[in-house]
């Protein structure tokens, strides 16, 4: 009996074994979710992701809270796309959907702007001027710590070229306020900034943006302004001034403002504007006798509008003839009243 007992405790020990080994074999199984490792690469705005051998892209996007959605189609493996004029302080969520054999794969990355609410430098704005020169100013978060440090990085959109800052400007104490840079005119028509802050006391969020730079460039005056005047008219001529880049006459604008010489009453300022297809180069009549007046000009891009500074005042004509006129009178005066005098005593 010993073995008999021996063997039927071992049959009851494996038959519940038995059982469950055949229980987990029908219970499906858990497919693994293949992942697409999705990245982002801040400078170059470039989203990229894993790609097998069965990998075969779809589309991919960006979603802000400013733009609402953006989407690209992607062509037969393609394993990444770039986003040149995303701004990214608003936190962004990417999206990569791809086929990864039979199955559709839908992955998600959120890029983060990390630190402290009000900390980002504030008030933000450029300003190109001289065609070459460039000057950036911001303010320093309202959140911000005393100890917070800013830098401005640029990013050619163009070239994809990088700099930093070469001559910060600074507050009252050390902070970084504000940058000036030479050699804007070597930039594409667009740019990207970044205002990265640090501080060791608190996380500071950065500041970014895109930037068209026909629209925070400021022309010079027009150069070399001659005006020459006859007995009828006057003829108004200058250069065009120093532009970053070129544009047509067609493109030009410039504002006159005809004055006499000293006065600041608005009734003696004539503003005029002149299309730049007038091949620099204005008449306007101005019959003798001229009292004194001064011309200044300045530039815009037609379609902007955004006014240069006004060049120094230009004199024509002359004062001249108010002391002969003067003098002329006077003379007349003097003979009629001899006259009245000679006729009063050869009546007597």
């Amino acid at each position: 009996m010993g073995p008999l007992v021996s063997a039927a405790l071992v049959l009851t020990l494996l038959d519940p074994a038995f059982l469950l080994t055949q229980d987990s074999r029908d219970l499906p199984t858990v497919e693994r979710v293949p992942s697409l490792s999705v990245r982002f690469d801040p400078w170059r705005m470039n989203l990229t992701w894993d790609c097998g051998e069965n990998t075969t892209s779809i589309q991919c996007g960006m979603t802000t809270r400013k733009k609402g959605p953006v989407t690209m189609r992607l062509k037969e493996n393609q394993c990444h796309c770039t986003f040149p004029r995303a701004v990214l302080r608003g936190a962004p969520n990417f999206t990569v959907t791809a086929n990864i054999g039979p199955r559709q794969v839908t992955q998600r990355l959120s890029y983060s702007n990390p630190g402290g609410q009000g900390t980002a430098a504030q008030n933000v704005s450029c300003l190109i001027y001289m065609a070459d020169f460039m000057n950036c100013t911001w303010d320093k978060g309202p959140a911000a710590p005393d100890n917070v440090q800013y830098s401005l990085h640029i990013r050619d959109l163009r070239s994809g070229s990088r700099r930093e800052c070469p001559r910060y400007l600074g507050d009252t104490g050390t902070t970084h306020v504000g940058c000036h840079l030479q050699g804007a005119s070597a930039f594409g028509s667009e740019i990207y900034i970044l205002v990265n802050g640090t501080s060791p006391s608190a996380g500071i969020q950065f500041f970014d943006d895109t930037l068209m730079l026909k629209k925070i460039e400021i022309y010079d005056p027009p150069d070399n302004i001659t005006i020459e005047c006859n007995a009828s008219h006057c003829v108004l001529q200058w250069d065009t001034p120093r532009i970053r880049v070129f544009l047509s006459n067609w493109e030009l604008q410039y504002q006159l403002d005809i004055h006499r010489q000293n006065s600041m009453q608005p009734s003696d300022h004539q503003l005029v504007d002149i299309s730049g297809a007038w091949r620099n180069t204005y008449v306007f009549q101005k019959p003798l006798p001229r009292a004194k007046h001064a011309v200044r000009m300045r530039a815009a891009d037609s379609r902007l509008l955004q006014w240069g500074p006004w060049s120094q005042p230009v004199e024509f004509g002359s004062g001249e003839w108010l002391s002969g006129a003067f003098f002329i009178s006077m003379v007349i005066l003097g003979t009629l009243a001899c006259v009245l005098i000679f006729l009063y005593l050869f009546n007597r």
